[in-house]
């Protein structure tokens, strides 16, 4: 796999529109069929700059994603605004049967005013609708779920063989302080360990922050309950979807570089999304001893978080040396 990333077009934070919401909001997530016929990524785009000239001064956030012919979208904001568009929803024509699966007022996930994915995945419309009616079901019932939690299930579920489906395992984000050695990783690991590798697409909220990639994969067999690895870009880290999972990360790992001045930056930007979100996770330095430089873990360390070391036996690691370092230090996140 080849994914383009310069260091010269990551921005800081393109698409903030304001700070971090603390106060409750109302939130709420529906999926509807979706009935676009051209590009899909296209109609995004379009969806994109549109919400974006109504959902800031209405104070509304939201999270639009497509897969498998549907759309499913988290709204966050206050509770009537939220109401009034998901009535402009109900008659938009690139809509049909729309399902709310989730409504409440609590501690908002979404810091950004829009986000959009696409999954890509072979699975049915009728499988997704499954999935679907299975939230429809939980959330008609009275159970209480966290909006994060549904938009888990339905937009990134388990492989069937995870212990814990329901999405109750570590996840650990990868990023390369250069190069696309996390995507080149997980990849590789998915062939070795023959397990379904998902391809997901992310769209910023601004000009400046093109669309970046964000891959995962479910491990199964590793530990109690199972592990997710997921891939992101770096300039990923300046995205809201990003952000409103990042509370959930167990731990970000950092595959390392031989330039310093790299390894320095990618550090700042993960401390940097940390802070925004209030979250401490371990922070893991996978890298050649060169590499794992005590420069890096008093930087880790003084914004409070644990560093963790994953130091490959050779100077010049493989994707086989990388998964070798770093597998100890997992389990040891347990």
């Amino acid at each position: 796999m080849s994914i383009n990333e310069s260091d010269q077009t990551i921005t800081d934070w393109p698409d903030s529109g304001s700070e971090v919401p603390t106060l409750p909001v109302g939130r709420l997530v529906y999926a509807s069929v979706c009935l676009v016929q051209e590009a899909v990524l296209d109609e995004m785009r379009r969806i994109r700059d549109h919400a974006l000239a109504h959902n800031g001064p209405e104070g509304i956030r939201v999270a639009l994603l497509y897969m498998s012919g549907w759309f499913v979208e988290w709204m966050e904001g206050p509770e009537g605004a939220i109401q009034a568009l998901l009535q402009r929803v109900a008659q938009d024509p690139r809509h049909q049967g729309i399902k709310v699966v989730h409504r409440s007022v609590g501690r908002p996930r979404l810091f950004r005013p829009w986000i959009g994915a696409i999954v890509q995945t072979p699975e049915r419309p009728d499988a997704f609708g499954l999935r679907v009616f299975e939230q429809l079901d939980r959330f008609e019932s009275g159970q209480v779920v966290d909006p994060a939690s549904v938009w888990l299930a339905l937009c990134s579920p388990a492989v069937a063989a995870m212990p814990t489906p329901l999405g109750q395992y570590p996840r650990i984000m990868l990023l390369s302080a250069r190069g696309a050695r996390a995507f080149d990783l997980i990849t590789w690991l998915a062939r070795v360990q023959r397990q379904p590798l998902v391809r997901r697409r992310f769209a910023g909220a601004a000009d400046d922050a093109p669309d970046v990639e964000s891959d995962y994969l479910d491990l199964p067999a590793h530990g109690r309950q199972g592990l997710r690895l997921i891939a992101n870009a770096r300039k990923g880290l300046a995205m809201g979807m990003t952000h409103a999972f990042l509370p959930d990360y167990t731990a970000v790992v950092v595959l390392l570089d031989q330039d310093a001045t790299a390894n320095q930056r990618i550090v700042d930007r993960v401390l940097a999304a940390c802070r925004q979100v209030h979250h401490l996770p371990t922070i893991v330095g996978l890298g050649t001893q060169a590499e794992l430089t005590t420069d890096l873990m008093e930087q880790v360390e003084r914004q409070g978080l644990a560093w963790c070391v994953a130091r490959t036996r050779t100077g010049r690691p493989d994707l086989e040396d990388y998964w070798a370092a770093l597998l100890p230090a997992l389990n040891a996140l347990e």
